[in-house]
């Protein structure tokens, strides 16, 4: 029970008390799968020969390509959710409309 309270006081300290739109959530666990296939790639795998594309092997590159999809899917989360935000009649941060961020 413990436990629980602490996960989420973190969580709320973390995002301050607002909701986290759902495919920024999505994102974010794509960017840390990425760091960890990035990981890998530059430390175990990486006495392993694969194809050079200029001075770094693919797989290289496709592992920071990853973590750059999740970057995009992150931002388009808080996008998506931020053009959602002006249609609700109330507003969840208790804000008026015209205030900055």
């Amino acid at each position: 029970m413990n436990l629980l309270r602490s996960r989420s006081s973190l969580i709320a300290a973390a995002t301050g008390g607002l909701t986290v739109p759902r495919l920024a959530k999505i994102g974010a666990v794509v960017i840390v799968v990425g760091l960890g296939l990035d990981l890998t790639v530059h430390t175990v795998l990486h006495s392993f020969h694969d194809q050079l594309i200029g001075a770094f092997p693919l797989k290289e590159h496709f592992a920071h390509l990853i973590v750059l999809v999740g970057m995009v899917i992150v931002l388009a989360g808080i996008v998506s959710d931020g053009t959602r935000s002006t249609r609700r009649p109330v507003r969840q941060e208790g804000s008026p409309r015209h205030a900055l961020r």
